[in-house]
């Protein structure tokens, strides 16, 4: 009997020669962040693939838009690549990351992907998005029939590129531990943005990597308020309220091995367990 599609193994062969490419002296000399991108990238398509209303949206845009008020689209709206003015002086930065053992350790609007003078933000590494849409029969050609009306993001995903391939035993474990808190400290910022867009949003996943290793929690708005009285700061029509505010430490799970020996089964129930809490946000 063939098993079901909840139950279908995550790791094919591709992504262990995924990992294997990445890993590579050869083709990846300098150990850079980017070529640990196939595996996830794989790892996420292959879990969401039987879940048709979940999509991988890989270089995510959480930007804060303090002027958006084009809730409703049109079939004549802009939009394609031609229309869309570029703003001349924005960049767009990215810092540079610096670089087979287990470690112990709500709904929005798309908005354009293009910011604003001054919006502020981030651009999450990947995103899985909950889509809801209705029929839109006659805008076939436009929108394959069908028009999105909401968009709510269920798992934020920040990738670090490996430690140093020199590394052994506790070394090892410990230059793991704090790239997976580098990845983690930058989630806990993206959810800030992110519940700062939403005002109804009240939690999010996340996934913190250092190339196969990683570690998940479920991030809360109670938990990161003093987080998002920060980022709200610099927004000079922000009156932040009385209250003492604080953060709390979300409860990270133990740093595992995507497609470790030892480790693979823990990886793939802990995927498993992710896949069905986003189907549940979506019901």
């Amino acid at each position: 009997m063939a098993p079901s599609p909840d139950l279908a193994p995550l790791l094919p062969h591709k992504a262990r020669l995924e990992t294997s490419y990445a890993f590579s002296r050869t083709f990846n000399p300098r150990n850079l962040e980017i070529l640990w991108y196939p595996l996830w990238c794989q790892t996420l398509f292959d879990l969401v693939a039987s879940v048709p209303n979940l999509t991988v949206a890989p270089q995510f845009p959480v930007w804060i838009i303090r002027h958006y008020d084009n809730e409703h689209e049109d079939a004549d709206d802009g939009d394609d690549p031609e229309e869309i003015t570029e703003i001349e002086g924005e960049e767009q930065h990215n810092e540079p990351e610096e670089g087979d053992y287990e470690v112990g350790a709500g709904d929005i609007s798309f908005a354009s992907t293009v910011p604003e003078k001054k919006a502020e933000g981030v651009l999450v590494d990947f995103a899985i998005l909950s889509l809801r849409a209705v029929p839109q029969p006659k805008e076939k050609l436009r929108y394959g029939g069908w028009r999105i009306t909401g968009a709510s993001v269920c798992l934020l995903v920040e990738l670090k590129r490996f430690v140093s391939r020199s590394l052994k035993d506790d070394e090892l474990n410990v230059e793991i531990l704090a790239h997976v808190q580098e990845a983690r400290s930058d989630l806990v910022k993206q959810a800030g943005y992110l519940f700062i867009k939403d005002k109804t949003k009240n939690s999010v996943m996340a996934i913190a990597a250092a190339g196969p290793f990683w570690s998940g929690a479920t991030i809360h708005r109670d938990d990161i308020k003093l987080t998002m009285h920060i980022l709200s700061t610099s927004d000079l029509s922000y009156q932040p309220p009385g209250e003492e505010f604080v953060d709390r430490v979300p409860k990270w799970n133990k740093i595992i091995r995507l497609d470790g020996a030892s480790s693979e089964a823990a990886s793939e129930a802990r995927l498993h367990t992710v896949c069905k809490k986003m189907r549940e946000m979506g019901d």
